[in-house]
């Protein structure tokens, strides 16, 4: 089985019930004592590969991973966001083309779909609004780490 682990970052925003714009970099929350507060939050009302299928490349990707993929939060001293997490396990080593369109698909369920529903709903959870940052998104090129383990 090969785990496959997407690192990035989610922004923290209070949740002002008299704004519209909840995305705000005024309002954005990085005090350390709220942030890890938040640390060890779960988002697993949906999983990445429900999903994951369509054009051909995808359906491959998504024959090879074992149901699974959640948003896991944590946090890391001195820095402003926290960590977002998103891990699936293969049931084969993915191609490089194969890890990059898993890589985007991701992105793209963080900025919206999954992601989207998360921000949406983590307000009622934990009282702060939680929205995953993607490339072009105050993130540095990189963005976000992926680690491949063999297990």
């Amino acid at each position: 089985m090969i785990r496959i682990i997407i690192r990035g970052s989610a922004a923290v925003f209070r949740q002002d019930e008299d704004e519209e714009d909840e995305d705000d970099e005024e309002d954005q929350i990085t005090d350390a004592t709220i942030l890890r507060s938040l640390a060890g939050l779960v988002y697993d009302k949906e999983r990445f590969t429900d999903y994951l299928g369509g054009p051909d490349a995808e359906n491959e990707v998504a024959a090879a991973l074992e149901p699974g993929g959640i948003i896991q939060f944590g946090y890391v001293d001195g820095e402003d966001v926290l960590t977002a997490v998103t891990e699936y396990r293969s049931r084969r080593p993915l191609t490089d083309a194969e890890l990059r369109l898993l890589v985007d698909y991701t992105m793209g369920q963080w900025s919206d779909g999954i992601g989207e529903n998360w921000a949406c709903s983590s307000p009622a959870k934990c009282g702060y609004a939680i929205m995953c940052l993607t490339p072009g998104s105050q993130v540095a090129k990189g963005y976000p780490s992926v680690q491949v383990l063999s297990e």
